[in-house]
Formats: C-alpha cells, sequence, structure tokens
C-alpha cells in the first residue's frame, strides 16, 4: 500500500509543479516593465539587456546585467522580479525567494496572485511545505486548483483531515471528480481512517443511488475493514439497478475471495478477466488474490485454473498465461512450459519469462530447445551471464563441449553473482572431464574449492 501511495503522490506533484513552471514562465507581464519610473535611459537599457539575455536562456548574464540597474536604482520592484525569475531558472531557490520577498513588499504588488504562485512554487523545490501550505491558502482563494495542492501538501504533512477539508472545499467549487475521489482513498489508506471513507461515500450513495462511483469505493471500503459481506450487499444494489461496470466485477470478485466463496468469486473474476476495457494491472490484482486463495485452500483450485482458462480463451493476455506457467510450475513442468511460452510470444523480451522457460527446458530435459531459446535471448540480452551459462550447460549434455566450454568461459565476463559464478565453474569441469582436458578440469575444480573456502 506504502509503495502505490508513494507512486500516486508522486503523480500529484508531477502534475503540481508542471503547472508551476508553465506559471512561472508566464509571469512577465504582471510588474509593467514598460513603467520603470523616473530611471536614467542607462538603467533602460541595461535592465532590457537582461531582459534579453533572458529571452536566449542566459540567466547568469541577465542576472549581472539585473545587478547593475540596483546599483542604479537599489528600489526597483521590476528588477527584483526580473532577478527572482533569474533565480529560478538557475534553480537557486534561496536567492529566488528572496527577491520575490521583496517584490511582494511593493504595496502595488503584495496580492498579486501570480507572484504568489511563484513563491509557492520555490517554496515547494525547497520543501518548506509549511510556507508553501500559507501561500496556497492565499492562492485558493481564487485560484481553487490549488485546493488541491493543499491537500497534496496536508498530506505530506500527515494531516489527513485538513487534506479532506482542502478537498471538499475544491469539489463544492467544482463539483465531484473522479481523480479527487481517488485521491480521497488514498488519505483514507495512509492515515487509517477508513470509517471516514465509509461514511463519506455511503452518503453519496445514500443520496444517489446512481452514484457508481461512489458504491464501488465503498466497497473497496468495506473490503479493506475486513467487512466483506456489507460490501457485497452493496453490490447486490447495484446487480438491482443492472451496473455492468467492470471495477464492480473486480471489487465483488475481491470480496467473495476475502470471504472465502470460491464459486461466487470464479463468476465476477470471469467477468473481469473477460473485460475488454479493464486495465492489466486491475486483472492481475484479481488473479493474483485469487492465486493466493487457492494455493491456501486446494478445493479452489479447479475454480483458478477455470478463471486462467477465461482469461486465455477470451483475449491474448500473456499475463494470464504466466501466471498459469507459474501455477503449473510446481505441479505439471511441461503444462508450465507451454505458457511460459504462450506469453512469451506476446512478451519477447520478458526477461523473467525466458529465465522461466530454461529453467523448465533443463528440467525436462529439453536441451536442444534451450540452446535455441537462450540463443535467441542472447540477441537481445548480449550481457546476461545466465544466458550463457543455460546454453554452455545444455551443449555440454548435447556433448558438444568444446562449444560448451567456450559459451561458459565467455559466461565468466558477465557473472558478478557467486552462486551462479560455482555453477559455471561446476559446468566447466564436467564438459573438460568430457574433453579429458584433466589439466582445465582441475583448474576449475580449484576454482571451486576457493570459492567455497
Amino acid at each position: 500500500m506504502l509503495k502505490n501511495f508513494r507512486l500516486s503522490l508522486l503523480f500529484c506533484f508531477v502534475l503540481s509543479l508542471s503547472v508551476l513552471a508553465q506559471d512561472k514562465n508566464n509571469l512577465s507581464e504582471d510588474i509593467n516593465v514598460d513603467n520603470l519610473g523616473n530611471n536614467t535611459d542607462e538603467f533602460q537599457e541595461v535592465f532590457f539587456k537582461a531582459i534579453a539575455q533572458r529571452a536566449v536562456e542566459n540567466p547568469d548574464q541577465a542576472i549581472k546585467e539585473l545587478k547593475r540597474c540596483l546599483k542604479l536604482d537599489p528600489g526597483n520592484t521590476a528588477v527584483f522580479y526580473e532577478l527572482a525569475k533569474n533565480y529560478i531558472d538557475l534553480k537557486d531557490y534561496v536567492k529566488s525567494e528572496d527577491y520575490l520577498l521583496k517584490t511582494l513588499k511593493d504595496p502595488q504588488y503584495q496580492n498579486n496572485v501570480n507572484i504568489h504562485k511563484q513563491l509557492f512554487y520555490v517554496y515547494n523545490r525547497q520543501k518548506l511545505y509549511d510556507r508553501a501550505i500559507e501561500q496556497a491558502r492565499f492562492i485558493s482563494d481564487s485560484d481553487p486548483v490549488y485546493y488541491q495542492e493543499l491537500a497534496n501538501l496536508y498530506l505530506l504533512q500527515n494531516e489527513y483531515q485538513m487534506a479532506l477539508e482542502a478537498l471538499d472545499r475544491y469539489d463544492a467549487v467544482d463539483g465531484l471528480d473522479e481523480y479527487r475521489d481517488n485521491f480521497r482513498m488514498i488519505i483514507y489508506k495512509e492515515g487509517s481512517i477508513l470509517k471516514k471513507g465509509v461514511k463519506f461515500f455511503r452518503n453519496r450513495f445514500q443520496t444517489s443511488e446512481e452514484d457508481t462511483r461512489a458504491a464501488i469505493l465503498l466497497m473497496e471500503i468495506y473490503r479493506l475493514s475486513n467487512s466483506p459481506d456489507k460490501s457485497i450487499d452493496i453490490g447486490k444494489t447495484l446487480e438491482k439497478n443492472e451496473v455492468n461496470d467492470p471495477e464492480f466485477f473486480v471489487e465483488m470478485a475481491m470480496a467473495y475471495l476475502v470471504s472465502k466463496n470460491s464459486s461466487k468469486a470464479k463468476i465476477y473474476s470471469q467477468k473481469v478477466v473477460e473485460s475488454l476495457t479493464l486495465e492489466e494491472k486491475d486483472k492481475l490484482k484479481v488473479i493474483n488474490t485469487f492465486k493466493a486463495f487457492a494455493m491456501n485452500n486446494p478445493e479452489a483450485q479447479d475454480d483458478f485454473v477455470s478463471v486462467l482458462d477465461s482469461a486465455l480463451s477470451s483475449e491474448k493476455s500473456s499475463s494470464s498465461k504466466a501466471e498459469l506457467g507459474e501455477f503449473y510450475k510446481s505441479r505439471d513442468k511441461a503444462r508450465a512450459l507451454k505458457n511460459f511460452k504462450s506469453a512469451l510470444r506476446n512478451k519477447p523480451n520478458d526477461f523473467k519469462l525466458i529465465q522461466n522457460i530454461l529453467e523448465l527446458e533443463l528440467e525436462l530435459e529439453l536441451y536442444e530447445d534451450a540452446v535455441k531459446t537462450s540463443s535467441k535471448a542472447l540477441e537481445s540480452f548480449p550481457s546476461q551471464g545466465v544466458l550463457y551459462y543455460v546454453k554452455g550447460s545444455a551443449l555440454s549434455r548435447l556433448n558438444q563441449n568444446k562449444k560448451a566450454v567456450s559459451i561458459l568461459e565467455e559466461a565468466l565476463d558477465y557473472i558478478f553473482n557467486e552462486v551462479l559464478e560455482q555453477q559455471v565453474y561446476i559446468a566447466l569441469t564436467k564438459a573438460y572431464q568430457k574433453l579429458g582436458n584433466t589439466e582445465k578440469e582441475a583448474y576449475y575444480q580449484q576454482q571451486i574449492k576457493q570459492k567455497t573456502n
């Protein structure tokens, strides 16, 4: 959960900073540079040189020109502001903060929202979140998008209720939004305040049974709260309303798995894997949960296999085939190999699949197949020592020992793992023994002893 939270939060800040980066490049009109006061021709000439230098992305030179301006007019607001922007370009946020604060001391600009956005950006970059919150509060009065920024910052500060209140204010202005609903879920989970989530989404659903998103999120919260029966009850209401949202099928499948009802879980899981609109990650969530359930409950294994068979018959789902391969790996190696190979056709560069296939080909003594598989894989992964090891081992088993030692010794150039290195030494010892080269055989036996000791 924490990993997903961090990824979601990172996504929030990428969005925030992209908006703010646009702000900082579109503020030149906020201070009228055509009205520079009663300044000399020299001042104006130097000032506009600075503007030109920033335009050609030369902030260092622009700053030199602007500091010349300050010698001519030490309190000029326009110069302060241009210095702030150039220091932002240089990512010197301490100095840019200093000049932005000097800019805001001018009564004419102290309530300028765009300049406050610049200051918010600078505080964010310095991770001065308390100060950034202060700026976001000011800005959000005129730009409600910054309620989302407030929610982000409050979440970083573990102030979960404040984050939710910021989202409430944004909803009040902008209406309900799927992104904000999902953000609420992050807050409820991270803050371990699922009861608040139940209250919020239950009120929404009771107000309008057409609010399917609220119902599905309520189902998820009930499931996470270990109340799968309540989740299923909500689901039955949605079924009466003829809801066919595939995300609803996901939650029904998950709820029935939590309640250990394998046959019901199978029904909804099959609808999940047969969906043409659900993302692969949602299908995998159900498949992986069902797999874990089946591993601990042998009576559910036939239902799990039926779900995977549905996935395979409904679409070319490489993930489903890979999962089926994993399932059969300890039960039926030949069947597992068949499914891994099917998955590889859709994901030819999936290194984990390749490793699984090679492992099974060696175990099943399919040495010619192992040579072909490893040779093809080496075209895409020429520095993977394990591929050289498998190819060399398979060649040795086929009594092509001269080729085998050449490949195995090449493997040593690409191996940084002691366990794999030991395996290569063992394979080389056997290959040289078959070739009758006792000197080399003894050398690699000695290498094995040294590594063991």
